[in-house]
């Protein structure tokens, strides 16, 4: 039986809020909005604040889900992020990554791209297939 969008989107919603929870993260918000613009998960770690925009494609698309993310929508999340600081002060740097996920019948993969839009991290200018991670994200155990 073949999921909506929306549905995909929230099980890619709540393997990316998993995935930051592995990795030492706490989960701020998950889709939080500032007018219409939307930022799926906000995470902090002892460090900084992290804005996290989730992309999730099916292992027969074309293109990888991390090159939705276009020059627009980074200057929505940078508004949002604007947003969401003035709301919520921190002293913490703050920080823009993509989780890219790809779902096939037989696995999970996660992308996780660190400061994404301006780091040295950059997606365009990273190994693709080097940053690849196979992952059982069980949801019903947890």
């Amino acid at each position: 039986m073949k999921q909506s969008k929306r549905a995909q989107g929230q099980l890619a919603e709540k393997m990316a809020a998993l995935w930051f929870h592995r990795n030492g993260y706490r989960i701020n918000h998950v889709n939080w909005y500032a007018k219409h613009k939307e930022i799926d998960l906000i995470v902090e770690n002892k460090k900084q604040r992290v804005f996290v925009e989730v992309k999730y494609n099916s292992a027969t698309a074309i293109n990888f889900p991390e090159a939705k993310v276009n020059r627009q929508k980074q200057i929505f999340l940078q508004q949002c992020a604007r947003s969401y600081s003035y709301e919520f002060p921190t002293r913490k740097p703050i920080r823009f990554d993509i989780l890219a996920i790809t779902q096939s019948p037989y696995s999970c993969q996660i992308y996780h791209v660190k400061d994404a839009f301006f780091g040295r991290h950059s997606y365009k200018r990273s190994a693709r297939l080097s940053h690849f991670c196979d992952i059982d994200f069980n949801l019903n155990r947890f």
